[in-house]
């Protein structure tokens, strides 16, 4: 390569990342808090020039740019060869035009309208044999072999998905609460360490001194 020429390839790319902080916490995909903090991560494709004995390398027009939550991150850096990845929100392509925020969502308001409508479907779906099985009850005289079978039946179908469904609804719940949890302690743990970063210790500290006094 000539001296101080530049170079350039399609496969020629550069990448970084760099914190980001917002006076108001929004919406990331594939996050149930709202994020003030997050990760910046932007791909340009990139020129390469020889100057001074060495290679300079230079970013151009930006091909991406993605936004993760703390918590996302460190899972994307810690998570490789799992399935697709990790979900990021998509601010910017080519185009140059920025994307629309994902629409937030709250996960306990997402189950308590799941669980309704998985109790509707099954009242749906056994609303026919529980109106046999009444009838049966409401019968005068004894029960027939074949009838105390029939409910025998619905009540050993009905005892079965109960039994099924409820661990499993309550381990995802669970394991859903977690996640949030997490994010959340993400979040704080990436504002106290960008005050740290802006304050230095001594200005945290005068910055503690004063949430202090007003209480």
């Amino acid at each position: 390569m000539a001296l101080g020429k530049k170079e350039s390839h399609e496969s020629y790319g550069m990448i970084g990342c760099s914190r980001a902080t917002s006076g108001k916490g929004h919406p990331l995909f594939g996050s149930s808090v709202l994020h003030s903090n997050s990760i910046i991560l932007r791909i340009k494709r990139a020129v390469v020039e020889r100057h001074l004995n060495r290679d300079w390398y230079y970013g151009k027009e930006p091909l991406i740019e993605v936004e993760l939550s703390p918590t996302q991150f460190a899972e994307m850096i810690t998570s490789l060869n799992v399935g697709d990845g990790i979900p990021c929100t998509i601010r910017y392509t080519e185009n140059k035009v920025r994307m629309e925020d994902p629409p937030e969502v709250k996960q306990r308001l997402v189950f308590e309208n799941e669980f309704k409508e998985d109790i509707n479907h099954l009242k749906e779906l056994y609303e026919d044999k529980l109106h046999d099985v009444r009838k049966l009850l409401r019968k005068k005289g004894n029960l027939l072999k074949p009838e105390k079978a029939e409910i025998d039946n619905f009540l050993f179908e009905l005892t079965r998905i109960i039994e099924d469904y409820m661990p499993f609804l309550q381990k995802s719940f669970n394991e859903a609460m977690d996640k949030t949890v997490m994010e959340a302690k993400g979040e704080v743990e990436a504002f106290v360490m960008s005050k740290v970063t802006s304050l230095g210790i001594e200005g945290l500290e005068k910055e503690m001194l004063k949430l202090t006094e007003g209480d």
